[in-house]
């Protein structure tokens, strides 16, 4: 709003990345930093403080006022789960219903508030709607008795060939503006993926040699009917979330052990993945030419199927 102060806030929650941060503190300022890649720019050190935010992401308009009521619920998710979170970095899985639903509302939290699961959720708003308009269209008895509600509430006349020739006359591009719904349907989304996480199996895995890396979307999942069949002895994992650079939990729908040890090779695999699921940045407790590899390969691959939002009917 006009006149209102400059505040940023944190896609990802800072406390979270801090877990991430180089075990040697910066050389000038002793301060513990990160290390931030992204596809077309040289690796840099920063404070999680600066890393993953975005002015008044929260925020949306409420009667000519900015209304911060998602930050200060968002603010309260984050301090009510500290404790089950930070047994967790430390190796130790809730071994109560309270705690594992607090861990899982934490991780879904952590998926659906991010600038990426904003987009995500506003582009399924846009496909539902289109679809919504390309039923009417092919519809002419629906058609037909929409245009003549629209009459009926406007005065106006509506033939309805005039409208279906304008609809399918050019292209279109839309968007979701409504900043408020985005945000509400955030919150739906949250309590959704709880409750899928909540009938997952989970399971911590710990980087014996290495560290794990995080980005600015930092939970990545999958449709379990997706995954190739695996030999027997192997699992799938649904869902992947670091929690530091020393812990990484993971969901699965098939039987297993709650903790697994990985070798080098085996986190440096996973890192690629983690990189993989990035959205713009990575943020690591090292610098490493794979991961910045994997960065431009999929920047790359983005480029080459461009997403205008341009819609014919």
């Amino acid at each position: 709003m006009p006149g209102d102060p400059w505040k940023n806030q944190h896609t990802v929650q800072e406390a979270y990345l801090k877990a991430f941060c180089d075990p040697v503190p910066h050389e000038k300022t002793r301060a513990a930093v990160l290390w931030v890649h992204s596809a077309n720019e040289v690796p840099v050190r920063r404070v999680p403080k600066k890393c993953a935010v975005e002015p008044y992401f929260y925020c949306h308009d409420d009667n000519g006022q900015r209304s911060f009521l998602v930050e200060k619920c968002l603010s309260d998710l984050e301090s009510a789960s500290g404790p089950v979170v930070k047994a967790a970095r430390h190796g130790n899985l809730p071994t109560t219903r309270r705690d594992r639903y607090t861990l899982t509302g934490y991780v879904a939290m952590s998926l659906v508030r991010t600038s990426a699961g904003k987009r995500l959720i506003d582009q399924a708003t846009i496909d539902h709607r289109v679809q919504q308009i390309r039923d009417l269209i092919n519809d002419p008895v629906r058609h037909a008795e929409f245009c003549a509600a629209r009459e009926r509430e406007t005065g106006k006349r509506m033939d309805p060939e005039e409208s279906i020739r304008a609809l399918t006359g050019g292209k279109v591009r839309a968007v979701q503006t409504n900043r408020g719904w985005s945000l509400r349907m955030m919150a739906e989304m949250l309590m959704f993926f709880q409750q899928r996480f909540m009938g997952m199996r989970l399971l911590l895995m710990h980087a014996n040699d290495g560290f794990f890396v995080t980005s600015d979307c930092p939970v990545a999942v999958h449709d379990p009917a997706t995954m190739p069949l695996l030999p027997q002895g192997f699992q799938s994992l649904e869902m992947r979330f670091p929690l530091s650079r020393e812990y990484c939990l993971a969901g699965t729908y098939s039987p297993g052990p709650t903790r697994l040890e990985l070798d080098a090779d085996q986190v440096r695999n996973l890192n690629g993945f983690l990189v993989r699921q990035a959205d713009r940045f990575v943020y690591a407790p090292f610098n490493a030419d794979y991961i910045q590899a994997e960065l431009q390969k999929s920047s790359a691959k983005r480029i080459t199927t461009p997403q205008d939002g341009v819609i014919r009917f």
